[in-house]
């Protein structure tokens, strides 16, 4: 059976809308006009510092993360204070808003002493990629690269498993109760709540495809059950499954965030791991498998099994969390 990922892949033919050459650079005084914007109009950076800012596009910027691709102009973004002194950490958040493509997930990145690296993003109500920042230097629009990519939008059209037992309703839920079912449950791994996209929800029988890695989970709902499926800070994925009694019991969630680099330890990977799903016990799961591309950890407390880790896909780095509990719980990757 041929595999799609999860992670925000579904049947859209995708463009890079990269610029060959480097426009024109163009500066600002932030704290007078409020909005500074890159000549060619696809970045803007807004604020009210006492900043001259300069945007511009870099002709050679460093190549991006392997499994990613630019999909904006790479902007060296930079700023003076009064007595024309160069600052790059800011007193005050600054907010960027860029082009965003459509029908593909993408996020903000920056670049640094590390590389590239992911800036949580969020889509605004007129289509646009933004980010609050505290600081300045190179920043672009990246998304996963995929030989066939396609990505999840706000229909989602499931492969559903025979059944004839199974009554398949497509999109029964509203938005606002798919949007809430989902903030809910990134809450509850995350333990903040993060703004929820392109959301919807389904009933019936619905077949996720995974990575091998995540094989274990062959089914996001049952008979039974609902589903709720979202974005949030613009690239990463969510999904949670509700049971609805009779032989079902309890609830699964599983989030999926793509990175731009593999932990180089598996002791680096529980580190991370933690901090990127604080309500996940990581330091008490089990090292379960370790590769050189992946790595996972599990553990049960209870009636509730718990995972998370690492895996690649399609050269894409994927770090995930999943927690299930009653009859879910097997459903939770185990190696």
């Amino acid at each position: 059976m041929k595999k799609f990922c999860l992670m925000v892949f579904l049947l859209v033919t995708l463009v890079a809308c990269q610029n060959s050459s480097p426009a024109a650079s163009s500066e600002g005084d932030l704290e007078a006009k409020g909005i500074i914007a890159s000549a060619d109009g696809r970045m803007t950076v807004s604020g009210k510092s006492p900043l001259l800012v300069s945007l511009k596009n870099m002709s050679n910027p460093a190549a991006a993360p392997t499994g990613w691709e630019f999909v904006a102009p790479v902007f060296d973004v930079t700023a003076q204070d009064r007595q024309q002194r160069p600052m790059q950490k800011l007193a005050a958040a600054v907010r960027l808003r860029f082009d965003a493509p459509l029908n593909r997930a993408a996020t903000v990145m920056v670049y640094g002493d590390k590389g590239w690296e992911i800036v949580p993003s969020e889509v605004d109500a007129e289509g646009k990629l933004t980010a609050e920042v505290d600081h300045f230097t190179p920043y672009t629009v990246a998304s996963p690269a995929q030989a066939n990519p396609a990505r999840a939008g706000a229909t989602i059209v499931p492969k559903i498993t025979p059944s004839p037992k199974a009554t398949v309703v497509k999109s029964p839920a509203s938005t606002s109760d798919a949007t809430a079912a989902l903030e809910s449950a990134v809450t509850a791994i995350k333990n903040k709540k993060i703004k929820v996209t392109s959301a919807a929800g389904y009933t019936g029988s619905l077949y996720v495809p995974l990575p091998d890695q995540l094989s274990s989970i062959v089914s996001a709902i049952s008979v039974n059950g609902s589903a709720y499926y979202g974005l949030y800070n613009a690239v990463n994925e969510a999904i949670t499954a509700q049971a609805k009694g009779n032989t079902s019991s309890g609830s699964f969630t599983l989030l999926v965030e793509p990175k731009t680099t593999l932990p180089a330890s598996a002791s680096d990977a529980r580190t991370a791991l933690a901090t990127a799903f604080p309500n996940i016990p990581v330091s008490t799961l089990s090292q379960s498998r370790v590769d050189t591309s992946t790595y996972i950890f599990y553990g049960t407390s209870g009636n509730t099994a718990y995972g998370a880790g690492y895996v690649v896909y399609n050269g894409v780095t994927l770090a995930y969390a999943a927690v299930g509990t009653g009859t879910y719980q097997p459903l939770v990757p185990k190696q």
